[in-house]
């Protein structure tokens, strides 16, 4: 059994490792950055760390959430960031995987109740974000 948080994205469910997790952010107040890659929302200064905050819609490739009304702090093995959510994350038990990762940063597919939510690793998620459209 894995601890996990589990958290919706436009209609898709996603977990990350409980042990990963340090905080739920309501209503991040977010500063853009000029320029900013693809994937990053802004910074957000939480109890003085500036933080990126990532855009886990476009990291998971379920489209943009860049007006997310929750921000979820991890630690990776690297860094620290906030990945965004549609509704307020929750605590579950992941019993048994179901399914194999299929992209870069995906652990595995797990069934919850009547749920199927893939397990990730943010930080893999992150490095592999998609290249911005090419102008034409």
């Amino acid at each position: 059994m894995l601890r996990a948080l589990m958290l919706a994205v436009n209609g898709s469910h996603f977990a990350v490792p409980m042990d990963t997790v340090y905080q739920v952010v309501r209503r991040p107040v977010v500063t853009e950055v000029p320029l900013a890659p693809v994937g990053l929302i802004g910074v957000v200064n939480v109890r003085g760390d500036v933080v990126p905050f990532l855009d886990t819609g476009l990291l998971t490739r379920t489209g943009s959430l860049a007006d997310a009304p929750f921000a979820i702090l991890v630690q990776g093995a690297q860094d620290t960031l906030l990945i965004a959510a549609d509704e307020l994350p929750v605590r579950t038990d992941l019993d048994e995987q179901v399914g194999p990762g299929t992209r870069p940063g995906e652990l595995g597919m797990y069934s919850h109740g009547a749920l199927l939510v893939m397990l990730v690793d943010i930080e893999a998620l992150a490095s592999s974000r998609p290249a911005p459209p090419r102008a034409s």
